[in-house]
């Protein structure tokens, strides 16, 4: 049997988003630029898909959405954008348990950025940020934050976020929102979150990998500077003829993402990540759940096994058939522990004994019951091994 517990990277298309595209690449071929019927056709649909992510994000206008080639694209744009537009600022402030999309695009634009440190189960330190936005002044350009960490799940506290973006607004600050790994988990609305900008991806919520967005608050619209120039695609705000079956495809997903949050879904997610804890607890006895004890959204379990390598056991478990990550896709090629667990103040060697199991709402119990049945086999193979 094969099992798919690494969606948190990556999910699998829906088929409904998959049928929304297919016209797109031979019977309706159109540019969005071109002044015809196809290209008329082609418009037509990145509008609807573009209105489609904005009431996902729970934004007023769909104007708001910049679609980009991904969350990394529109996280750097935001940087970019707050950097250049914010002159004489050269200042950003986030935190210690950032998505490298956001460490180093935040690197590659600011002289300086300023990491605030999290506590044992991932909470923000309120005051250590406020301090942080105090210090830096009138020379902060952005505040950047993540809701939903991609590694343990834990979900920030909204209100939290708020106050924070409140004070950095306070100084002119902009603020940036990566909600990544909360659409599709939870309910969005990104003016409430205190956010003037908000990136997301298609493929972590079953649309296409190739296409994310950029929402951009009204507020800063006419204020923001391109990363991306070339043509008038995108109200000049991103040169390049649009990926027209992604953006369509990214338009059916949000769609199905937030019926998906609407009706409950993410208690049923919920329900099998706790049979999944709560049965590995059971059968190997020595496991620590990151963030275990704070709100997280119900796709994640980032566990530590006592006395394993994480990276030995991912390769076990791909013999048997079961998708795990040891941390962030876009980490996995460092071959290090995790910054995350690592700033949550787990030491090398307990972060480097974790495990991403991530689900998605697709997920069965006959997969989840099958890893209970099979990981801690490799667990109890692994620990002899080691002799621990």
């Amino acid at each position: 049997m094969q099992v798919y517990l690494d969606n948190n990277a990556t999910t699998a298309v829906a088929d409904e988003v998959l049928a929304a595209m297919l016209p797109y690449f031979r019977e309706r071929p159109g540019n969005p630029s071109s002044l015809h019927g196809p290209g008329e056709e082609a418009f037509v649909a990145v509008q609807k898909a573009r209105g489609a992510v904005a009431r996902l994000l729970g934004a007023p206008r769909p104007e708001g959405i910049l679609f980009t080639g991904s969350a990394t694209e529109a996280t750097n744009t935001a940087a970019h954008a707050a950097a250049r537009t914010r002159q004489g600022r050269t200042i950003a402030v986030t935190s210690t348990v950032e998505h490298a999309a956001t460490q180093n695009g935040l690197a590659a634009h600011f002289e300086r950025v300023d990491e605030v440190p999290v506590d044992a189960q991932g909470d923000l330190d309120e005051a250590a940020a406020l301090a942080a936005i105090e210090a830096a002044g009138d020379e902060l350009a952005l505040l950047s934050l993540l809701w939903v960490n991609n590694e343990t799940g834990h979900v920030q506290d909204a209100e939290r976020m708020a106050r924070l973006a409140a004070a950095a607004r306070e100084r002119g600050a902009w603020v940036h929102v990566d909600v990544v790994q909360a659409a599709g988990k939870l309910p969005l609305d990104v003016a409430a979150l205190g956010a003037d900008l908000a990136s997301l991806s298609a493929h972590k919520l079953h649309g296409p990998k190739g296409v994310g967005a950029l929402w951009i608050a009204e507020r800063i619209a006419e204020d923001f500077t391109p990363l991306v120039r070339g043509g008038p695609q995108e109200r000049e705000r991103r040169g390049g003829t649009e990926n027209v079956p992604g953006i369509v495809g990214f338009g059916a997903a949000a769609d199905l993402a937030r019926e998906h949050v609407a009706a409950g879904g993410p208690e049923r997610t919920a329900a099998l990540r706790d049979r999944l804890e709560a049965g590995l607890t059971a059968a190997t006895g020595d496991l620590v759940v990151a963030a275990g004890g704070a709100p997280r959204v119900a796709s994640t379990a980032c566990i530590e096994f006592h006395g394993i390598d994480g990276e030995a056991a991912l390769m076990l478990l791909a013999q048997h058939g079961i998708a795990v990550s040891t941390g962030s896709a876009c980490g996995s090629s460092h071959h290090g522990p995790s910054h995350v667990l690592l700033a949550m103040g787990r030491s090398e060697a307990e972060a480097a004994s974790s495990l991403r199991l991530s689900l998605s709402r697709e997920t069965t119990l006959a997969e989840i019951e099958h890893a209970i049945a099979t990981l801690p086999g490799v667990i109890q193979t692994l620990r002899a091994l080691a002799g621990a």
